[in-house]
């Protein structure tokens, strides 16, 4: 086989979901285009999510080679990257990878042949991240994998960390960051990529979970580099998209026993985070979170499909959670002192009951 067809063998399409992201696109698009992954190789898509900007206009200008698919409102980053992977799929057959990167990343060179090497070393691998460094301060790390806490809550690994080499090995996570990930097209046994009700907010946490349950891993890789121009948004609709995620995560995809056994720790989690949002004035967003559960209906009929798909049990499933909330942004004395104990308490007892 020439090199020409090995390529397209190996083809690999790259997903951006765009939202107002006319300071940040060109500079993104410049940089995947100047690394030697870029086109013919691969295929860059952009998802505009009805952006009022002129994102679409300096895509168009300067990027006349890029495909353009545009959306008449903005429906979420998850429904903006399914766009997306459906049109792979009806109209890329040869691809057998997809890319997702955020239209505020800049790559260095090579982030997607190191992302593909990791991928294709081993058969059981889905999904794989790069190392993900703070474009204002490249020495200091944004997310090396991120990590599934065993009541649902996702968090970004070594957050703020100086980068001194220490996360410079391939290792297993829980999920990957879909800031900047590589995925098998082939480990998509369902429709879409993401579950389309997840809008924004634990979305890549749900497709970490997905391809663990039907057997699959997700693995970190320091040798492709991403710069990330992230901020910490405290928008109070952040709260009310991921504590409502958080409840279709863990009703989806638990096992009802599992369910039953972490109910006291999920019951001492609500109270304090009571206390939490009403510190933070964002009370409201919480208690409509709640309003999943009127959805229950559609969620059963969805976590039955997920179960249909399952290949692991719980226990190994969450083998690799986390038993500490690991807030970055939230540093509280009775959370440090009292409520972690508790809960890493709780866990390890409840480890010892889920055998299914």
């Amino acid at each position: 086989m020439d090199d020409i067809q090995a390529r397209a063998c190996d083809a690999t399409a790259i997903l951006i979901v765009s939202f107002n992201g006319i300071a940040y696109l060109k500079d993104c698009l410049d940089s995947v285009i100047a690394s030697p992954d870029a086109p013919p190789a691969t295929q860059i898509i952009v998802v505009d999510n009805a952006s009022a900007d002129g994102s679409v206009e300096l895509i168009q200008t300067f990027f006349p080679g890029i495909k353009l698919l545009r959306l008449p409102v903005n429906t979420g980053f998850a429904h903006g990257n399914n766009v997306a992977f459906a049109y792979v799929r009806e109209n890329l057959p040869q691809v057998r990878f997809v890319a997702l990167l955020n239209q505020d990343t800049i790559v260095a060179r090579n982030w997607l042949k190191e992302l593909r090497d990791a991928l294709m070393s081993f058969d059981d691998i889905g999904s794989v991240q790069s190392k993900l460094l703070f474009h204002a301060k490249p020495d200091h790390i944004n997310s090396v994998g991120n990590n599934s806490h065993y009541l649902g809550f996702g968090f970004v690994g070594a957050y703020q960390q100086r980068d001194v080499g220490q996360f410079g090995k391939i290792r297993d996570i829980a999920y990957c960051c879909g800031a900047a990930m590589l995925v098998r097209v082939s480990a998509i046994r369902r429709e879409n990529l993401f579950d389309p009700d997840y809008f924004a907010y634990l979305e890549d946490g749900e497709l970490g979970w997905y391809l663990r349950l039907t057997g699959l891993r997700n693995i970190y890789c320091p040798t492709s580099i991403v710069y990330h121009r992230y901020e910490f948004g405290r928008n109070p609709r952040l709260y009310f998209l991921l504590e409502r995620n958080r409840w279709r995560l863990l009703l989806g995809y638990y096992h009802w026993r599992t369910l039953l056994v972490i109910l006291p720790a999920l019951l001492m989690m609500e109270v304090g985070l009571v206390f939490y949002f009403l510190r933070v004035g964002a009370w409201g967003q919480k208690m409509r979170s709640f309003g999943v559960f009127g959805d229950l209906p559609k969620m059963l009929k969805a976590r039955r499909e997920v179960q249909k798909q399952r290949i692991i049990s719980d226990r190994q499933l969450t083998s690799i959670f986390i038993a500490c909330p690991d807030f970055a942004e939230v540093r509280n004395p009775l959370l440090t002192w009292v409520g972690n104990p508790l809960l890493a308490l709780y866990w390890r007892m409840a480890r010892l009951l889920i055998w299914w």
